[in-house]
């Protein structure tokens, strides 16, 4: 079942990246100053990271405002049943949609086997992705390595004499120098080391203050650390095209909001000549950069060109506001809302209806009003429960927590309890006498909205639907007695079968023919 749960998760990731990438697009559109703020690209990663690991807790189905997903099932052991529901987080029942089996229960079913290989296939294409992400990170970290160790490292008295950093007063890190067309980066992350080619020197000694200065403004603005957070969160979402989209814009993002420090203030004159350095650097060096270091001059996005040109004319400015509600309001409602999109897995045995209808109801009993708007039987009245070999003593009915539930027809509350007969197992529960000695029995809801003694009428709420009691999902078990023995509630309020799910059809075709 994980397997199953994971390729739902990941599906989910894939539409929460897509949204995240229109909104973020969108916005910037508008304000183009977006494009400068690096929070809400980072949170937009996170978010979408956030999406497929919430989507591989249990119970986080039960969020779901979605109708249920039903995949094909066939029957399995009450053991392997049971692990089904514990794996997907008891997503099944929570869609109300298969029957919740509370202990009256039916026959338990399993994923069909083609569905579960093709879970397995992605989870191992999955594991795949992510070694040949992680050989790819190594792989760029030795290269950086060979650079580092290649770089002769500069001393106080060469870094006085070097005219990037004559003027700077900034505490500076290691700094190491190398005769290799590269651009200048950030290496590391605990202890980052800035490396230069030994081509800056020809620059304008203007140029290569700038230059340092914008190194340095990464490591000021801990960019190095979220550049690597960002890295991290791609490589386990490899599969989501739109995630690497959004690192992209990202790492695009860091680059202008150096460029704005560092030229802030700045006369035209030196702002041309950052451009013209920036151009003169993206000429001179052979490789674009690495996944792993921050360069000046890296070709981020494809986006050169705008980005010579916010230099030249400055990064247009966005309202705080703006930015603040996409960074901590648009994008976590993001995330809350593909959780509670996020449709649940339930399981139908592909099974034709039975031929044979429901018993019609003897003329001696009443007509009575469904308990429910909408009924859709998930376990109909005398199953057999497979672990147990009991008779299921009532029906039960797929609802939502919250569902409305009405008296069927006048009579007398004589239960309204959590604690029926001594026993927590039913939950909340109401019971209601009736004439001609019939009586009816309405357990697991979620509030009970009538007290013991009071006098109701057909169609009056004593209720709404849940999952309280010993259940796994939300759904309402309803009983009907006459004269102390229990009677199929469809005796009552009519034939059921032709709107019921798939599986509880298939348990009741069992049932009869064992």
């Amino acid at each position: 079942m994980f397997a199953l749960v994971f390729l739902q998760a990941s599906l989910a990731s894939l539409l929460a990246g897509a949204g995240a990438w229109l909104l973020l697009r969108s916005v910037a559109r508008a304000w183009p100053g977006l494009e400068a703020r690096r929070a809400p690209w980072l949170l937009g990663v996170a978010a979408v990271a956030g999406t497929l690991a919430l989507g591989l807790l249990p119970g986080t189905a039960r969020l779901s405002l979605v109708p249920a997903i039903e995949l094909p099932a066939v029957p399995a052991s009450a053991g392997l049943a049971d692990a089904s529901r514990s794996a997907a987080g008891g997503s099944d029942s929570a869609s109300g949609e298969d029957g919740a089996v509370d202990g009256h229960g039916a026959t338990p079913v399993a994923p069909a086997p083609a569905l579960l290989w093709l879970g397995y296939a992605w989870l191992v294409l999955y594991c795949a992705g992510l070694a040949s992400a992680a050989a790819r990170w190594r792989h760029a970290k030795r290269r950086l390595g060979a650079l580092i160790a290649a770089a002769q490292r500069l001393d106080r008295f060469d870094l006085a004499a070097h005219p990037g950093f004559a003027s700077l007063q900034r505490t500076l890190p290691e700094v190491r120098e190398i005769d290799a067309p590269i651009a200048p980066m950030l290496v590391g992350l605990a202890r980052p080391i800035l490396l230069l080619p030994r081509h800056l020197r020809d620059f304008d000694p203007i140029q290569q203050r700038l230059v340092a200065e914008h190194e340095l403004t990464h490591l000021a603005r801990r960019d190095p650390l979220w550049m690597h957070a960002s890295v991290l969160l791609q490589a386990i979402q490899w599969f989501n095209p739109m995630v690497a989209r959004l690192g992209q814009r990202m790492a695009w993002a860091q680059e202008l909001g150096c460029d704005r420090s560092v030229l802030q203030d700045r006369p035209a004159t030196q702002r041309r000549a950052y451009a013209t350095a920036l151009v003169a650097q993206l000429r001179m060096q052979a490789a674009p950069g690495h996944d792993a270091a921050l360069a000046f001059g890296g070709r981020v996005a494809d986006a050169v060109a705008a980005r010579i040109g916010m230099v030249r004319d400055g990064v247009p400015a966005m309202p705080r506001a703006v930015a603040g509600a996409l960074s901590w309001a648009a994008l976590p409602a993001l995330l809350a809302a593909s959780v509670l999109l996020q449709p649940a897995l339930a399981w139908r045995l592909d099974a034709s209806p039975p031929a044979r209808a429901a018993e019609a109801a003897p003329a001696s009993l009443p007509r009575w009003q469904a308990p429910m708007e909408s009924l859709r039987v998930s376990a109909f009245f005398g199953i057999l429960h497979a672990p147990t070999g009991r008779r299921h003593g009532g029906m039960d009915f797929a609802a939502r927590t919250g569902t409305p539930i009405v008296a069927p027809a006048d009579g007398i509350i004589v239960a309204s309890t959590s604690n029926y007969m001594g026993e927590e197992k039913w939950g909340e529960l109401v019971a209601i006498e009736h004439a001609n000695g019939l009586r009816s029995l309405y357990a697991h809801m979620d509030k009970r909205l009538v007290k013991e003694g009071e006098r109701v009428v057909a169609g009056q709420a004593i209720g709404t639907s849940g999952a309280s009691g010993k259940v796994t999902g939300p759904h309402l078990h309803m009983e009907v007695s006459r004269n102390g023995r229990n009677i199929d509630p469809q005796a009552l309020i009519g034939n059921l079968e032709a709107n019921a799910t798939r599986t509880a059809l298939q348990r009741l075709k069992t049932s009869r023919s064992s």
